[in-house]
């Protein structure tokens, strides 16, 4: 269960920008910005003694197993770095020690035992801090001081895998492995299957030009499945063949603000200092001759591409070029900017011309005889052209019954043609969830097999590789999620009840609060009603944390703004009040745009509360059940994002996403309270939500209307709300 020192049950920033994890990976690097980082507080916590302390070491013989490459008594190579296990050391090549603190000495030593393979976070943490109670943090901070340790090594021997854990890759393991991960084996493959954009390769040379002629920004634009991707790949690949250092972030697989993305951009560049900055990165681009920036899938950056404009790509070096990959050809914000207006380029990418296709399928190795009507059927469509060709692979001959739309026809054969069940059922996983890795398999398809079944869906042509993990093309995950809610009503749902609880266990240990909260709101994604009331094309572009000190004014500003006098008062009654806990949505930039005011009611007061009418009638529509009652009990009093609250905002699904983290971590939570300005308006959702009306509760100030919904989280609890609201979806 979350802790937190200002409000109970929660942490500093419920929402922050970037997973711990994440962080970890770029040696703890945030922007300066960025909320307080989120404290977690491990299982441990219930099994550990009174006396367990973390001043307290065990016994590396207690800590350290020997399963791995390196055995007791070996030195492990790393670089420039020596693990010696004989002497509990680790040592530079001319046999000076490098000093690391003792629990950051037992993780090195402990993964150095087991080189080349996967160590689990939790193994880590049960294995290191058996003796006491500890948070993920102290696991992060020991990693961070060992890539300080490791120095240059630490990039290439100290590995993340996103929300497993960690590997070390000793010198030997490097050169057995090397080229043979799943991305490189993928890379090269499309490597050898790149055919055609001659003429867009033509204009993305002075992207790798010591000259550009004054173009510092290229702009790949166009539809799904026409190969912005595969284009941005072979991009990177030349720039490799040139000996050019390029810095690569995929904006899907990331959150969308300052924060991951700058985590992003340091981690590409192997940058280990605890706090990374804008001049940080354009220090270690220029320390590396970075010449180029590839951004891909441009459109998911949200809000935060205004950010992009104004801060990130100005505070580059200059001998920087910056290639970005989305949907949608830049607006005028970009094309009328001082900035770029002159020194953007547009490359717009349409079907493929007849001669690229021919090349497209003799790269696949289709029969010459299928090559006309293959070429008839998909019309120069790069995804058509591969999903035919893959066809032809399977089944050795074209399919005869493909409608009007090519595409769709194909992919729902691709699906109808997994080799098992179990294929099927990971095909649909990574169709409903927002990302997939193997420990979702693991969890939610089945443990034995996950592995294997990332390794098949990450070969399939329509599959994409993100640094958290895979998802398939949006044509993809479109026909297949709408095959299964058609063909198998039930075991959609039953897919939709696996993914919540496994997401839920997710959130209530504290892990990946961020990313599981959005994981969780994509689910909803096909609701009829929650498309009226949320903002899915803005999903994460705002942050959601605990309110400072420093941000009064621009609270105040939104209370000035989205509320009458009376409830003006009421919200400075309970301002500052013990009872209330004050949460705020910022922009990427760190500007306030939200905020709620949530209230326990147990603790609340009876002269307080008597002042304020809606309290008082809940207070008294309840009679004797809410304060003191079984459980907690909370009542969101405000809510108020930048706008019209009637209408779908980041601002508002941001606010609306800290609840949903309330009603699913709080603990021994009983009734929830909204109070809700214009309740007619967003009645219809309540109710499908499962929030009763609470009578008599009804006013009018100023004239706005109030009202308020509750709902018993005692009788029925989160998974269970969960799945009766499982029609929305």
């Amino acid at each position: 269960m979350f802790q937190s020192g200002c409000s109970r049950g929660w942490p500093q920033a419920i929402l922050a920008d970037t997973p711990r994890e994440e962080l970890a990976e770029a040696g703890d690097q945030r922007p300066e910005q960025d909320p307080m980082p989120t404290e977690r507080i491990d299982r441990a916590k219930v099994e550990a003694g009174r006396d367990r302390s973390p001043e307290h070491l065990p016994k590396s013989s207690e800590t350290v197993r020997n399963e791995g490459f390196g055995k007791s008594g070996q030195a492990v190579s790393l670089g420039d770095r020596i693990v010696d296990l004989g002497r509990d050391t680790l040592l530079d090549r001319q046999g000076a020690v490098i000093p690391l603190r003792p629990r950051a000495w037992l993780v090195l030593k402990f993964l150095a035992q087991r080189a080349g393979l996967l160590v689990e976070k939790n193994e880590l943490l049960e294995e290191v801090w058996a003796d006491c109670v500890v948070t993920e943090d102290s696991l992060v901070q020991a990693i961070g001081d060992i890539r300080r340790a490791l120095g240059d090594a630490s990039r290439t021997a100290l590995r993340t895998l996103p929300r497993r854990g960690y590997v070390l890759m000793p010198d030997q393991v490097r050169s057995q492995t090397a080229g043979v991960n799943i991305g490189d084996r993928l890379r090269a493959k499309a490597e050898k299957r790149f055919v055609g954009r001659d003429s867009e390769l033509a204009e993305l040379g002075g992207a790798l030009a010591a000259e550009s002629a004054g173009m510092q920004l290229y702009f790949i634009h166009g539809p799904g499945g026409i190969g912005k991707t595969t284009l941005l790949e072979r991009l990177k690949s030349d720039a490799a063949r040139a000996g050019i250092f390029c810095v690569s972030i995929d904006a899907s697989a990331i959150v969308p603000t300052p924060t991951a993305t700058v985590a992003a951009m340091a981690e590409d560049l192997a940058l280990i200092e605890r706090t990374a900055t804008l001049q940080d990165i354009g220090a270690a681009m220029t320390r590396s001759d970075c010449r180029l920036l590839l951004i891909d899938s441009f459109d998911a950056m949200g809000e935060t591409s205004g950010w992009v404009r104004e801060k990130l790509l100005p505070a580059l070096p200059a001998q920087v070029r910056i290639v970005v990959a989305g949907r949608n050809a830049p607006d005028t914000l970009w094309t009328t900017h001082p900035l770029w207006s002159e020194a953007t380029r547009c490359i717009q990418l349409s079907s493929f011309s007849r001669e690229e296709s021919l090349h497209l399928l003799k790269a696949h190795a289709v029969d010459k005889t299928a090559h006309e009507a293959i070429l008839e059927l998909s019309r120069g469509n790069p995804l058509a052209l591969v999903l035919l060709a893959a066809e032809m692979q399977k089944q050795g001959r074209i399919p005869s019954s493909l409608g009007h739309d090519v595409v769709r026809d194909l992919i729902k054969r691709c699906v109808s043609g997994a080799p098992t069940s179990l294929h099927r059922t990971a095909l649909e996983v990574s169709a409903r969830a927002r990302t997939t890795t193997v420990a979702l398999l693991a969890d939610v398809v089945d443990p034995l097999q996950a592995s294997a079944l990332f390794n098949w869906l990450s070969e399939q042509c329509y599959m994409n590789v993100g640094a958290r993990g895979l998802s398939p093309h949006d044509l993809v995950r479109d026909v297949v999620d709408e095959d299964l809610r058609w063909r198998d009503p039930e075991g959609s749902r039953e897919l939709d009840d696996a993914l919540n609880r496994c997401l839920l266990r997710q959130l209530r240990n504290g892990r990946h609060d961020s990313h599981t909260a959005m994981e969780l709101q994509f689910l909803e994604r096909k609701s009829a009603v929650m498309k009226r009331f949320f903002d899915f094309g803005a999903l994460g572009s705002i942050s959601i944390g605990a309110a400072t000190a420093d941000e009064g004014e621009g609270i105040a500003r939104l209370r000035d703004a989205g509320l009458p006098p009376a409830e003006k008062e009421m919200f400075d009654l309970w301002s500052g009040h013990p009872a209330t806990r004050t949460f705020v949505a910022r922009r990427p930039d760190g500007s306030v745009c939200g905020v709620t005011l949530i209230l326990e009611i147990d603790r609340v007061d009876d002269v307080t509360a008597d002042k304020d009418p809606i309290v008082s009638a809940v207070r008294r529509s309840f009679g004797h059940t809410l304060p003191g009652s079984d459980g907690v009990s909370l009542m969101s009093r405000f809510t108020i994002p930048e706008g019209d609250r009637r209408e779908a905002s980041p601002a508002m699904n941001a606010l609306q996403i800290c609840h949903l983290v309330h009603w699913a971590t709080e603990e021994d939570l009983h009734f929830w309270i909204i109070v809700a300005h214009y309740p007619d308006h967003f009645s219809p959702l309540l109710a499908e939500m499962h929030f009763d009306r609470v009578p008599d509760c009804d006013r009018t100030f100023g004239g706005m209307p109030v009202g308020c919904f509750m709902h018993d989280w005692k009788s029925e609890p989160w998974l269970v709300w969960r799945d009766r609201a499982a029609p929305l979806r």
